[in-house]
């Protein structure tokens, strides 16, 4: 069949390549043609506050400090230049994707997922993106896999009086699949059912053949995969450079620029991959730098943000570690980050987990498309 993909797979960040390709690759392994397909931004329909531009008066309050640390901003200004300039020019087109907009939403099946797509509350950056939910497409067969809404839930759903319209779009798909609790409680309020739970693409396919045959970064090292205007309380800088000190550790950042780090560096998303299985520690607040620390079996802590005005990772990311036996790996306080990363991480537990969630995901990938 020709298969269309709806993703977040322009989004220059390491986490949404990964998971775009490993969907790709899987489902052209079952035999069929794909493509990624673009979508037009949307109107906001989040009636709530949680992700609110910045306002001018802030934005202005910014200036002196940025003034103050000119190197910093110098240095971050540059890294976001090289980071972008590689994702346009080196990485979109390991996805078959160019600059040219793709937005033909015509297939014998549209596979909608993985990552954030039933999150319609991002005001600020897609808003509500009616294709995403089933609406206006011209397929055989509708689908998602492992979708995720994020930070958006059912009482938003229900307060932003949204249930009818998500609902009249997931009713066109003929099947459904979720990748956390959250989202399948959304679907449900909207549907009346219950959607299958499956795991992110990255869990069910094998990066092994893509990996550098060299280090990355030689040495020992933390890794700190985090994004931008996070992590940056003096209270976890002092706690990740303490533990980097104390073990004699250089502390690397990629994907996003951190002036605390050591070093910020520019790599392959599958360079990221060997970044994470040479890393001696990782620390991490994302849902794909959680299931890359647990793919590779490594000593990692992961920050849970309850409360963010770039967006909480609690729904997703909680649910992960759970999913996986791996709610040791989640950091209380700042102060905690020693005894978690040392505790031993539950490997067994987790490999055990994901045979068997993996081989159902497959299962119904195979299924929906057939």
């Amino acid at each position: 069949m020709q298969i269309g993909i709806l993703t977040m797979h322009r989004v220059k960040n390491y986490g949404s390549f990964l998971q775009a390709y490993a969907l790709k690759s899987v489902i052209e392994s079952l035999g069929h043609s794909v493509t990624f397909r673009d979508f037009h931004h949307g109107s906001p329909r989040h009636l709530g506050q949680k992700v609110v531009a910045p306002s001018l008066a802030k934005k202005v309050a910014k200036i002196p400090q940025l003034v103050a640390n000119l190197h910093t901003t110098i240095s971050k200004h540059q890294f976001r230049h090289r980071f972008n300039t590689r994702f346009e020019h080196d990485f979109m087109p390991m996805l078959g994707v160019g600059i040219s907009k793709n937005y033909n939403l015509q297939a014998d099946a549209m596979v909608i997922g993985s990552d954030e797509v039933f999150n319609y509350c991002q005001n600020q950056v897609f808003g509500y993106v009616p294709c995403l939910f089933g609406h206006d497409i011209t397929a055989k067969k509708i689908m998602s896999y492992a979708a995720s809404a994020g930070y958006a839930n059912w009482n938003d759903v229900i307060a932003d009086n949204m249930v009818d319209e998500l609902g009249s779009g997931f009713k066109k798909m003929s099947d459904i699949s979720v990748r956390d609790e959250n989202t399948r409680l959304l679907v449900e309020v909207c549907t009346g059912q219950s959607p299958t739970m499956v795991v992110d693409p990255t869990l069910i396919y094998d990066f092994d053949a893509h990996l550098p045959k060299q280090r990355v970064v030689d040495g020992n090292y933390l890794l700190v995969y985090a994004y931008e205007g996070r992590m940056d309380s003096a209270r976890e800088i002092n706690a990740v450079r303490a533990f980097a000190l104390q073990h004699q550790l250089k502390v690397i950042s990629v994907g996003a620029y951190h002036a605390w780090c050591d070093d910020n560096i520019v790599v392959s998303p599958f360079e990221v991959l060997s970044l994470f299985k040479e890393a001696a520690y990782i620390v991490t607040e994302t849902f794909h730098g959680s299931i890359f620390a647990m793919k590779y079996g490594k000593q990692f802590a992961a920050f849970v943000r309850s409360d963010n005005p770039l967006g909480s990772n609690a729904n997703k990311l909680t649910y992960l570690l759970h999913q996986f036996g791996m709610e040791s790996r989640i950091v209380s306080t700042p102060e905690a980050l020693e005894q978690v990363l040392l505790a031993k991480a539950p490997v067994e537990v987790f490999n055990e987990r994901l045979a068997k969630l993996s081989a159902q995901s497959l299962q119904f990938l195979k299924q929906a498309l057939q």
